[in-house]
């Protein structure tokens, strides 16, 4: 049975407390809702130029839901996170016909980083959606309305040209016919020989992807870069460990599906060869975090998210921590790719790892949102059993609870902005 009707009430309850609560634009809304507020009575010449990411989100604003208040504008995520239950549903019976996945849609939609976001006037709610939605149109086959689609994902977050990329790549080996059931460079070079030896074919069905990709080098030659507006804080750099972050992050939200009697029991019996294998990477990981680790000014000095926390009271309470995490985000990378690659191909696999290190890497920000896509792009390829869903579920409701309670119930003020609220957030 659908559980639709109980992510809607969720939504329904949860939005009418924020917007009780806090009926103003709060945090990056203070720069969205009066540009989509300057859409709606058609001044499209006027630009914030602290705003970074393209106008999707209010020309949908515009042009399809008319709305220009804080509260209406808001309504639109609530829309798109409704619209997102039925797409990952479908998603999830293409990936596993036999059984029902209704459960498992509900713990993704109230994913808690996620799930916050839809109840604020962010870009959040509408990239997700729309990345989502292209991958199931390919995945169903109408690969001209896939490429639309990302497109229009486009129009909320450039950096959703990644997975934009990962989705044509998964296409083509549907097109081509691909069986994506070896390891190794043998695929790869398969794959390449066969995408060389069809491209008509794939060319053909797949040209609406060439022409956003191709739109979007157009854009960056345009824009001498990816970002709009201010750059002064999201210059690319060469942040290795995000991927590190994440991994722990995935294992954290994902821990009752991928840890497993199994699981447990394979790493903790391991060859010669995998205990090599750890050394190597840890040396590896060792250099990477003493060279590449990178402190962006917003998370040593904004206190309202939790990544300021989680850094001033775990990487900072010790020089030594960041190494001393090393073996960790060994054993959270092993169990995180052990769960992937027993439900997907090596070479979706591989492609997965490519999409996050693009999209994580040059991103000098530690940011919980941005882990959002690469999240739910992994979580969709799992096939969890339902008594651990259930748990996930359960944490996540708890999470959710915790992060609303401490958003409207638990505010504060700076000493330097007196009379201004402050509220915590992921």
């Amino acid at each position: 049975m659908t559980l639709l009707p109980v992510h809607c009430a969720l939504l329904a309850c949860t939005a009418a407390l924020v917007n009780h609560h806090v009926p103003n634009p709060y945090m990056d809304e203070i720069f969205h809702i009066p540009q989509a507020q300057r859409y709606c009575v058609n001044d499209f010449a006027t630009w914030d130029p602290k705003l970074t990411t393209p106008p999707g989100l209010y020309l949908i604003s515009r042009f399809i839901f008319q709305c220009n208040t804080t509260i209406s504008l808001r309504m639109l995520n609530l829309v798109f996170a409704a619209c997102l239950y039925p797409v990952i549903h479908r998603i999830l019976t293409l990936h596993h016909p036999t059984g029902s996945n209704h459960l498992f849609t509900l713990a993704l939609v109230w994913f808690p980083v996620g799930f916050f976001y839809n109840f604020l006037y962010y870009t959040d709610s509408g990239s997700t959606l729309f990345v989502l939605l292209s991958y199931l149109l390919a995945k169903q086959n109408h690969y001209t309305l896939s490429g639309l689609s990302g497109f229009v994902s486009l129009m909320f977050r450039q950096t959703n040209v990644i997975w934009i990329c990962f989705i044509m790549a998964v296409s083509m080996m549907d097109i081509i016919g691909f069986k994506d059931n070896r390891v190794g460079m043998e695929p790869v070079q398969r794959f390449v020989v066969e995408s060389v030896r069809q491209l008509p074919r794939w060319m053909i069905k797949l040209w609406t992807f060439v022409l956003t990709i191709a739109a979007f080098a157009l854009f960056l030659v345009w824009n001498d870069g990816i970002v709009l507006g201010d750059r002064s804080h999201h210059i690319a750099i060469l942040h290795v460990p995000q991927m590190f972050y994440f991994s722990s992050y995935l294992s954290f939200f994902a821990a009752p599906w991928i840890l497993t009697k199994e699981s447990i029991q394979a790493f903790f019996s391991p060859t010669g060869k995998r205990c090599l294998g750890f050394l190597v990477a840890g040396a590896i990981l060792f250099y990477l975090v003493h060279h590449c680790t990178y402190e962006h000014p917003f998370l040593l000095n904004d206190n309202r998210h939790y990544t300021f926390y989680v850094w001033k009271n775990i990487y900072r309470r010790h020089w030594s921590v960041r190494y001393l995490v090393i073996p960790l985000y060994i054993a959270s990378g092993w169990f995180n790719w052990r769960a992937l690659r027993h439900n997907s191909g090596f070479l979706t696999c591989m492609g997965y790892f490519v999409a996050i290190a693009l999209t994580l890497v040059p991103s000098p920000l530690l940011e919980f949102r941005y882990f959002i896509i690469p999240f739910l792009f992994y979580a969709i390829q799992l096939k969890p059993k339902a008594w651990q869903t259930s748990i996930v579920l359960f944490m996540y409701t708890v999470l959710h609870v915790i992060t609303v309670s401490l958003f409207l119930y638990k505010p504060f003020e700076w000493a330097h902005e007196p009379g201004s609220t402050q509220r915590f957030m992921w």
